[in-house]
């Protein structure tokens, strides 16, 4: 049984005061929509996505801290996460949001130029904010899609978009029988019956935007074991890009058919997988083999935690990697990497993550 992963709002560009602006955010409605939904379907979060910082900023003539506060405040009395996107990175400034802000999620995109302030954060973060603050962090590489994944994300127009969690659900359809493009394309419908049936109960006006359709992960609803069982190998054997490529290209054409937004790629984000762990605790998955999945197959490098004496010269070819092969995807990729005091191989306690792996990013 899937479950609704995230039912995000996405809000207006901001125009007037900023007490008029928060004022006309419509997160009641948001609410009252995710309790419908929640009836037919668990929702597993609601959120809410500011417009570009800088950019909301400016209109209401306030400072960017300012602005923060003010939409973070009046977000999560609905919302259980909160996405800002920045145009600028000033790692002090963001250190001491993130700390103040605990459900608040940042995004900056990559810039080359950019690379020592980036690095600076990466640093600041987990040493300031504590380690699994890391995970409320991202650089986006090739732009920043609508989509209800976070850190990188941003809002362009106000609506919703909402994301699945259905590895597991997708496994037993495929194992029942049915191909797996018949398999996503069924849950994707139905999903999207449920949310519009939702927003007609509760009698809101508010747009979807659409769904994102990745494939993503949480503990124990594992994407590796699905790509396991499609592969009938261990995950990053002969095989892996293959039958990456495969459930990609499945996604992609339903997406394109449903007007789906976001990713809509595999997702592999190491801390959140339950059978990622696994691999890596044996050595069967390392750092190299997630980075060189990028190019063609996955969203990101995501949730994988590294030693924090990683030499800064590598963090910063890391990043060039990952923009070159957002390059050469033509699509915009997301990395958070979180910089722990542990040595590979050792395992570090990331709070609602569990235990996860320290890779070796030389390895």
């Amino acid at each position: 049984m899937y479950k609704f992963r995230a039912l995000t709002y996405h809000a207006p560009p901001a125009a007037g005061s900023l007490d008029g602006y928060l004022s006309r955010l419509r997160l009641d409605e948001v609410g009252k929509l995710a309790r419908e939904l929640s009836a037919k379907r668990e929702v597993w979060s609601v959120r809410a996505v500011s417009p570009p910082v800088e950019d909301a900023a400016g209109a209401l003539g306030v400072k960017p801290a300012k602005y923060v506060e003010g939409f973070y405040e009046a977000a999560v009395k609905v919302a259980n996460y909160v996405a800002f996107p920045l145009r600028r990175l000033e790692p002090g400034e963001l250190v001491e949001m993130m700390r103040s802000f605990e459900r608040a999620y940042f995004s900056v995109e990559y810039a080359e130029g950019e690379e020592e302030g980036i690095v600076e954060a990466l640093r600041r973060i987990p040493e300031e904010a504590g380690w699994v603050a890391g995970s409320r962090f991202a650089v986006a590489f090739g732009g920043r899609p609508v989509t209800p994944y976070f850190p990188v994300t941003t809002s362009e127009v106000e609506g919703l978009t909402a994301s699945l969690l259905y590895p597991t659900h997708v496994a037993e359809l495929v194992e029942g029988g049915e191909p797996l493009p018949d398999a996503l394309r069924a849950t994707a419908l139905e999903a999207y019956r449920l949310v519009y049936g939702a927003i007609d109960r509760a009698g809101t006006s508010l747009p979807l935007i659409g769904l994102d359709l990745s494939l993503s992960p949480w503990g124990s609803d594992s994407v590796a074991l699905l790509l396991e069982k499609l592969l009938g190998l261990p995950l990053f054997s002969p095989g892996t890009l293959s039958v990456l490529k495969a459930v990609n290209g499945a996604l992609s054409l339903l997406a394109s058919s449903l007007g789906a937004v976001g990713f809509n790629e595999v997702m592999l984000p190491l801390a959140e997988d339950d059978r990622l762990k696994e691999l890596a605790a044996v050595g069967q998955l390392r750092f190299r083999d997630l980075l060189a999945a990028t190019p063609a197959c996955v969203a990101g490098l995501d949730m994988v935690p590294l030693p924090s004496t990683t030499e800064t010269r590598v963090l910063k070819w890391v990043m060039r990697d990952l923009d070159a092969a957002s390059k050469l995807k033509r699509k915009p990729l997301g990395m958070r990497v979180l910089l722990v005091g542990a040595a590979p191989g050792e395992e570090v306690e990331l709070g609602m993550f569990g235990r996860v792996p320290v890779l070796d990013p030389l390895a």
